[in-house]
């Protein structure tokens, strides 16, 4: 591996040699109007004063990425993970570890796709060939979504049908570990009216053994515009089903790093979601409204495979469905020659879920035997809020925001296969958000931000319930306090033909955080969530980007991240000012694309991703730490008329590594999920107009 040191060298040399020896100064290129819908209505992104980056559709089409996780890896202050070999990757924003997915809130076209459970968000619902452009909103999102925005918003836009046209296409991958991808679009729109479809499957054997990955997606929607307004239906459906290869041991990952030690454990997914939306506009006002519904169900065997005088296997079978209604106003206002606009919003958000977890003996392997209720948990969550959002814009083109947002939220849950008083439980809270900004621009290139935030973030069903936590080693619920978080933040960004520039420093202080800790109970060790001493996230972002030549963009990226416990005890151990697990304190990406000819480009990325501590050691106890790794991407693609050729190959130089690592109870060794090696995608497309 190499040293820190070293990669940075390299990366100066690579990327900024280049620079210099093709920028010019007199180039006419602009960066292009940029605008957000993340904040409820379109806003232009030099007026708001926050951390920003915008991936157009564009850059999606010529990365080298497969996956949204990997593409968003890229981006300054965002790390992800992967833990099953899906391609539904964990996603951290700004160093939240182990609850990455549970601080980041994900939004499709502005509808928030988290689910009240620790499952992780369902990107591979999500074909890259539909987005239109992602957005990534870091720190921000609190006051007007609610719980779990603490870390940031990524909203992802998709594609509608081009107005009076009519097109298809279909495509076709082949890559390493058997894997291949199909996929079709159909767009027709007329003058006002608009039908966009999109399918895909994925089907391959992953890297692991007993890693077999089968993915089916149906997306689309119709779309109706009138002279003041429109309106949209949108829906999908998903169907996945997996194999869980688990973890490996420290000697395995050197003897036989792709292998399995659970060959019977899977999952299963299936979910549909249809969306509502209507929008409208007069001189008064822009009037907004969107009427969501979302159902999933989700299946997962845990098998034991070692000992068979208790049952250890584990069945759970897991349905939820979701409410959620958007109503929202944006008036603009002129006072004393000063120009105001004021958002007042309403989310109302109903959760439902229902979870059986059976158990049984390894007579019969498999999820047949497993036929012994062992819990009946059905529990809901319902929120009632209130939004106000108002943005100053001074004479001095000094731009002043702020908001807030109070919310009901009542939360209950029940294991009705445990009589005790303990597996049930109920909660009533009142909460609060709210954040003020300023940006202030010098001149037409340079810009200062400063903003200070407070937001919160619910308890989600798995964080409540503990199998083994009650008095008998039986079930208890219990409702844990929402976590709370005050950030602040100060940035400066410049902007100047196609260069942009940003630099950013946050810190951010959290306190009843929820989070993941082992408990000694007598002669068992079990785990349970709970709400941790105080916390503390800060950091330094950098973002740049500049395309000196018409033929060549580039990008560099590094983000220094300091997660600690401010003070407290965990486990019965004092963690003041120690590291929390699973949050790299440095991380770099770099790359670029080089359009060799009008039909022909060429493009690369680097990622590389500092130490982290084991998850399990929140004492930074263990002796070793989770290795540093770097990955290269390459991609390859090549216009012939309506046909287009690529060729993908990703960890180009093999690097052997894992992003997620765990150390053992007794704090000797640890366990880990090797990631992918090299692997190679080649794909054909053929647009029809």
């Amino acid at each position: 591996m190499q040293s820190f040191r070293q990669i940075v060298c390299s990366l100066l040399i690579i990327f900024f040699t280049p620079i210099y020896l093709w920028a010019d100064d007199s180039s006419n290129n602009q960066l292009s109007e940029v605008t957000v819908t993340a904040t409820r209505f379109e806003r232009r992104i030099q007026t708001l004063p926050m951390s920003i980056s915008v991936i157009n559709s564009q850059h999606i089409k010529d990365s080298a990425a497969t996956t949204l996780p990997e593409l968003l890896q890229q981006l300054a202050g965002v790390h992800t993970r992967n833990i099953d070999g899906s391609p539904d990757s964990q996603i951290d924003l700004r160093g939240f570890g182990m609850t990455g997915n549970q601080n980041t809130l994900v939004l499709l076209d502005g509808q928030r796709i988290n689910e009240m459970e620790m499952v992780g968000i369902r990107w591979s619902t999500i074909p890259l060939s539909s987005i239109k452009r992602i957005e990534v909103l870091r720190g921000e999102g609190a006051v007007t979504y609610g719980s779990g925005a603490t870390g940031g918003v990524i909203n992802i836009i998709t594609h509608a049908a081009v107005p009076n046209k009519v097109s298809s296409n279909a495509g076709f991958s082949y890559g390493s570990y058997r894997g291949t991808e199909f996929n079709g679009a159909l767009n027709a729109a007329g003058e006002n009216f608009g039908l966009a479809l999109i399918a895909s499957t994925l089907e391959t054997d992953n890297y692991r053994v007993h890693n077999a990955l089968n993915q089916r997606n149906l997306q689309g929607d119709l779309r109706y515009k009138f002279s003041n307004g429109s309106a949209m239906l949108k829906f999908g459906l998903d169907d996945q089903t997996l194999e869980l290869p688990s973890n490996r041991t420290a000697t395995q990952l050197i003897n036989d790093r792709r292998g399995s030690s659970t060959p019977r454990d899977f999952s299963t997914r299936e979910g549909a979601y249809v969306t509502l939306r209507g929008e409208y506009s007069n001189n008064f006002a822009d009037f907004a409204a969107d009427l969501s519904f979302r159902k999933n169900h989700r299946t997962a065997l845990f098998d034991d495979y070692s000992i068979d005088y208790y049952d250890a296997k584990s069945f759970i079978n897991t349905s939820s469905d979701t409410w959620l209604f958007n109503p929202r106003i944006k008036f603009p206002l002129k006072i004393l020659n000063v120009d105001h606009e004021l958002v007042l919003g309403a989310n109302l958000e109903w959760w439902n879920y229902h979870s059986k977890r059976f158990t049984g003996s390894e007579t019969i392997p498999g999820a047949e035997s497993a036929d012994t209720l062992q819990a009946n948990i059905l529990s809901g969550q319902q929120n009632q809020a209130l939004y106000l959002q108002h943005t100053v814009t001074l004479p001095s083109n000094t731009i002043i925001t702020s908001g807030g947002r109070i919310q009901s939220a009542q939360s209950k849950a029940d294991d009705h296969s445990n009589s005790e008083t303990y597996a049930r439980d109920r909660q009533k809270r009142t909460l609060y958000a709210y954040d003020a900004g300023v940006r202030q621009p010098f001149g037409s290139n340079l810009s200062l931000y400063s903003r200070y935030a407070h937001s919160f973030r619910l308890a989600t069903v798995d964080e409540i319930y503990n199998q083994y936590g009650g008095q008998g080693y039986d079930s208890i619920i219990q409702l844990l306090e929402p976590q709370t978080a005050d950030t602040g933040e100060l940035g400066i960004e410049y902007r100047k033909n196609t260069l942009r520039v940003r630099t950013s420093f946050y810190r951010t202080s959290l306190n009843n955080e929820i989070s993941y800790m082992n408990i000694n109970q007598g002669a068992g060790f079990f785990s349970a969530n709970t709400n941790l001493p105080p916390t503390r996230r800060q950091g330094v972002e950098f973002e740049s980007s500049w395309s000196p030549i018409e033929k060549l963009d580039l990008f560099s990226n590094y983000t220094y991240t300091d997660a600690r416990f401010r003070e407290g005890l965990f486990g019965g151990v004092d963690v003041s000012n120690k590291i929390i697990p699973m949050v790299p304190q440095h991380k770099i990406s770099a790359g670029g694309v080089f359009r060799l000819t009008t039909k022909t480009r060429f493009s690369v990325a680097m990622n590389y991703v500092g130490k982290q501590i084991y998850d399990n050691d929140q004492a930074n106890s263990f002796s070793r730490r989770m290795p540093d790794y770097t990955t290269v991407d390459l991609k390859l693609a090549h216009q012939i008329t309506n046909l287009t050729l690529s060729f993908s190959a990703n960890n180009l130089f093999d690097e052997k590594y894992y992003s997620y690592g765990i150390r053992n109870g007794s704090g000797t060794s640890f366990s880990a999920l090797p990631a992918r090696g090299r692997n190679f995608w080649f794909t054909i497309k053929y647009q029809l107009n």
